[in-house]
């Protein structure tokens, strides 16, 4: 008798007390499983992420630094005016830049087309976007600017915050009818006939914290 009471309890199986334990505790540890989840597919989200804008931001900087540390004084002609007796006038420098507009000259590599461009950064707004691209002109006479076959526009960054571009030189003014320089300067427009010292570029995009500044030593010596 006692013996078969032992046997039929042991096989009567868990009390429900027991299963309501066990599936709170099985609860629990899929809250924690599903929590990890989540977080792991966060962390691997926002590393993809940050190595998206830290990409970008060197290939954005390597671009700079080649082409623009690369920009040519050249000189090009300006059209005469077709008023009679008016004398030429004398040819000016192709580097002009505002706080969010750059124009200079440079040259592309053999294996793009190669030869010597006219380079045109600026910012394309449409809306609230705001995109920075890259014009690009192959570089030739004012009489032969028709016949010049132009580049598409470039997209260099896709949702721009802001593009503040400077430039450190000296910047000539007039004084008693002479023009005269001034000690070197960090100036928001470069009208100049002669490159500047550096060119510090300043770039923020949407819903990211600013770049590091980008300070760029043109490689041909500015002269005044």
């Amino acid at each position: 008798m006692k013996v078969s009471a032992i046997s039929g309890r042991a096989q009567a199986g868990f009390t429900l007390l027991e299963v309501l334990i066990a599936t709170v505790l099985l609860a629990i540890m899929m809250t924690l499983l599903m929590g990890g989840l989540r977080i792991g597919a966060g962390s691997w989200e926002q590393g993809e992420r940050r190595a998206a804008q830290a990409s970008r931001l060197l290939v954005t900087q390597n671009f700079f630094r080649t082409y623009l540390g690369d920009a040519l004084p050249l000189l090009e002609s300006v059209r005469r005016s077709a008023a009679a007796g008016t004398r030429p006038m004398r040819p000016k420098l192709l580097f002009r830049g505002g706080a969010d507009r750059l124009e200079y000259a440079a040259t592309l590599p053999p294996q793009v087309r190669g030869g010597l461009y006219r380079f045109e950064l600026y910012v394309d707004e449409e809306g609230d976007r705001k995109d920075l691209k890259l014009a690009i002109r192959p570089f030739s006479s004012a009489e032969a600017d028709e016949e010049a076959e132009p580049i598409e526009d470039v997209v260099l960054l896709e949702g721009l915050a802001s593009l503040r571009i400077a430039y450190f030189g000296k910047a000539n003014v007039e004084d008693e009818g002479n023009f005269a320089p001034r000690e070197s300067q960090w100036l928001e427009e470069w009208r100049q006939q002669f490159m500047p010292e550096l060119i510090r570029v300043d770039i923020t995009m949407a819903d990211e914290p600013p770049w590091p500044p980008l300070v760029i030593a043109p490689r041909v010596e500015a002269r005044q």
